[in-house]
Parts: structure tokens; C-alpha cells; sequence
């Protein structure tokens, strides 16, 4: 104690002010309102465009206005049969052709990732693979697999299959000799050091080869049905132009926004919870 100066002991205690902490309850909604007014401006505005283009004079012949686009899609996608006959086929082999690339990518990935020795026999086979266009290869896999779902699903499974191959291999490798070293040392088991070392590791990399192949396969779908079809998006896409029904070609368009936006949405569910782990890790690292 300074001499001079006494404290007495019945004085109160002034408590220092305390700051209020931005982001209240308010500021909240404002920040999500805008959020969802910045996601909404850009279909908004893809809309408006949409129905200035369908009022010209030349345009309009081949443009629905947007009521008429979804007037024909409820028509035939929810009171008809449009469902049973074309978009059920479709997403069959959009799906298996996908979990076929996704069960061969993840399976080579891990061999070639995990051995250097296969990787140098078969990483020139992988670059030429990739390399290949494959819609041009939709005539050889008519001749190879016949004419019904076979060569449209080894199709789709061919194209997409690369993502998901490639970024195993890079998930596998950036896992490191560290821990695997560690695993030699505590003599863990390899299937063990495979299931709680190496796949846990590479998921990261191995979710965003999927994301990539799933928005593929929807393209390749199309691309697959084109030719040699009784059924499916493509078959749809190419009546409705030789029969000038350019309602319902924007139709299957808004079909394919919906079913591209609910696989998005499915696939973000899964990929929170299994790499829920990886965001709190990274959340703590940084």
C-alpha cells in the first residue's frame, strides 16, 4: 500500500463496463436474409431473362415463357407419366453407373496410392484413360455391351470413374509415411491401418472426386440416351427438338435443375456427417 492513500474496505467495487458483443438475435436474421436474397438473385434474374427472351418476336418460337415451361412440367412430370417412363430409367443408370465408379475408384485408388510399384506400372494407363473423350467411346460401348442399359451404365461408370480414381490416389499419399511408420512400430494390422489410418485420411479428397463425378454422371446420362433410346432424359430432349414441343424440352431442363439440386443436397447430409471429424479438426488447427 502507497503511504498516504487508505482504502476503505465498505467502499463498493465498480465493475469495469462491459462491451456488448456484435451479432445480436437482429443482426442474425438481417445477415441470413441477406444470404438467401444474394442466392435467390441469380435464378431471379436467370427467370427475367428467361421471359424477356420468350416475348421476341423470333425467339418466342422457340422459347416457353416460364409459365408455360412449368405448366408443362407439372402436365407431364407430376399429373403424368413422364416419371415412370423417363425419369426413373434415367436416374437408374445415372446411380449405378456412379456407384460403379465410386467402388472402382476408391478400391484401384487405394492400391495404386498405397504401392508405389503399381502405381509406376499403371499411372500411364490411368493418364490415357482420363485423356480418352468419353462421349466419342459411346459407339464402342453400343458394339461392346449391346444396346440396352449395359453400355449406357459402363458409359457413365467409364466417364466418372477418373475424379474419384485421382483424388484417392492424392487422399492416400497425403496421408504420409508417418503414420504409417507408427503403425509398423505398434504392429497394427494392415486392415486396421487401412479402415482407421488411410481411409479416414484420403476421405476428404475421395468426397470431393465424388461431388465432381455425381454432377459427371447427370451429364453423361444425357449424353448416354441420345442414341439408340426408348426411354430417358436424352430420349426426351431429342423428340421434343424433332417435334418442336419446346415446352417440354424446358421442362425436362427444370426436371434436371431439381433432381441436380436434391443430389446436391442428399450428398452435402452425407458428407457432414461422415467428415464431421475433419471439420473439427481443421476447426481447432486453425
Amino acid at each position: 500500500m502507497l503511504p498516504g492513500r487508505t482504502v476503505s474496505q465498505s467502499s463498493p467495487v465498480v465493475a469495469a463496463p462491459q462491451s456488448r458483443t456484435p451479432g445480436g438475435p437482429r443482426s442474425r436474421m438481417a445477415a441470413a436474409g441477406w444470404t438467401v436474397l444474394l442466392r435467390l438473385s441469380v435464378p431471379i434474374l436467370i427467370v427475367v431473362v428467361w421471359w424477356i427472351v420468350s416475348l421476341g418476336e423470333t425467339s418466342g418460337l422457340f422459347v416457353p415463357t416460364p409459365y408455360e415451361a412449368v405448366q408443362t412440367f407439372w402436365n407431364e412430370f407430376v399429373l403424368g407419366n413422364a416419371v415412370v417412363e423417363h425419369t426413373l430409367p434415367s436416374l437408374y443408370r445415372a446411380l449405378v453407373g456412379l456407384a460403379l465408379a465410386i467402388i472402382i475408384g476408391i478400391v484401384v485408388g487405394v492400391a495404386l496410392g498405397m504401392s508405389t510399384i503399381l502405381t509406376g506400372l499403371f499411372q500411364p494407363l490411368v493418364h490415357l484413360g482420363r485423356s480418352l473423350p468419353s462421349p466419342a467411346l459411346l459407339g464402342v460401348f453400343f458394339i461392346l455391351f449391346g444396346i440396352g442399359d449395359a453400355p449406357k451404365i459402363f458409359l457413365i461408370a467409364f466417364a466418372v470413374v477418373w475424379p474419384v480414381l485421382l483424388n484417392t490416389i492424392d487422399g492416400v499419399g497425403a496421408v504420409g509415411e508417418t503414420r504409417s511408420q507408427a503403425a509398423q512400430v505398434f504392429r497394427i494390422p494392415a486392415y486396421r491401418v487401412l479402415v482407421f489410418i488411410v481411409l479416414p485420411g484420403a476421405a476428404p479428397k475421395i468426397f470431393a472426386g465424388i461431388r465432381t463425378s455425381m454432377s459427371y454422371s447427370l451429364i453423361m446420362m444425357i449424353i448416354s440416351e441420345l442414341q439408340r433410346s426408348e426411354n430417358g432424359f436424352g430420349f426426351l430432349l431429342i423428340q421434343s427438338q424433332r417435334n418442336f414441343d419446346f415446352g417440354t424440352f424446358f421442362a425436362v431442363l427444370i426436371m434436371l435443375v431439381i433432381i441436380g439440386v436434391v443430389f446436391n443436397v442428399i450428398f452435402k447430409t452425407i458428407e457432414r456427417r461422415v467428415l464431421a471429424w475433419h471439420r473439427g479438426v481443421t476447426a481447432q488447427n486453425d
